[in-house]
């Protein structure tokens, strides 16, 4: 059997090595000492494609095998040393396009994931809370149905791409111009009495009312990857 690479796949892998080493290289310590989001660089790797490489093409992606995926992520882990950009990217990807592309309505899937492949949207994660870390099947927000929506109900900390600082201070027009990711996955249980079978996912718009974000956290490292904690009643 033969395990070697297939020549296209080293191709993708060393075009984005050098897009990365290229273009990914500006601030990058002033970035870390500010703990600032990377938000050019974000919309570089928007541009290239990056954020879609997994992604079927319907909705904009590049359609590759998760393998190749893998792989070409390796070649940016290579080229770009903003550890910080590569977490919030990789927390955007495999934790908001992924299970919304495995699980999302075909609605779901035709409003976000085309603007989320371009970096147009920023996608975030919010499943751990002050009293459920590791232990997960332990987290305390609710969810109860009210007509035709959800009332969801607590706290959620670590949220990586919570909150997007420079895009504050940016004078440059985009739709990044938020202080938190555009489109929030958040978990939340609709019967605790169930445990792990009581938990379901939301789509949170960073716009919804009662969505709060309290406070940025800071870290030794990852400096440029925006974490935060925030509470939810809406």
């Amino acid at each position: 059997m033969d395990f070697s690479w297939a020549k296209e796949q080293v191709e993708i892998k060393e075009s984005v090595i050098q897009f990365a080493k290229n273009l990914l290289i500006e601030n990058l310590v002033e970035l870390d000492q500010q703990e600032e989001f990377n938000l050019e660089g974000w919309k570089k790797c928007g541009k290239w494609g990056i954020m879609g490489l997994p992604i079927p093409q319907e909705y904009g992606g590049k359609e590759l095998d998760p393998l190749t995926t893998i792989y070409a992520l390796e070649g940016l882990g290579y080229g770009c040393k903003d550890n910080g950009l590569l977490f919030s990217i990789a927390a955007h990807t495999w934790a908001c396009e992924i299970p919304l592309l495995t699980f999302g309505t075909p609605e779901q899937k035709l409003k976000y994931l085309p603007k989320l492949v371009k970096g147009e949207l920023i996608g975030a994660h919010a499943v751990t809370e002050p009293e459920a870390g590791s232990d997960v099947y332990s987290l305390q927000t609710t969810a109860q149905r009210e007509g035709d929506k959800y009332i969801l109900n607590g706290s959620k900390m670590f949220v990586t791409n919570g909150a997007i600082v420079s895009a504050l201070r940016s004078n440059i027009a985009s739709p990044l111009r938020s202080n938190i990711a555009n489109l929030i996955l958040v978990f939340a249980t609709l019967n605790p009495e169930r445990g792990k079978r009581g938990i379901t996912c939301f789509l949170v718009e960073k716009d919804s009312p009662g969505l709060i974000v309290k406070r940025k956290i800071s870290k030794m490292g990852l400096r440029t990857a925006q974490m935060a904690r925030g509470n939810a009643s809406y």
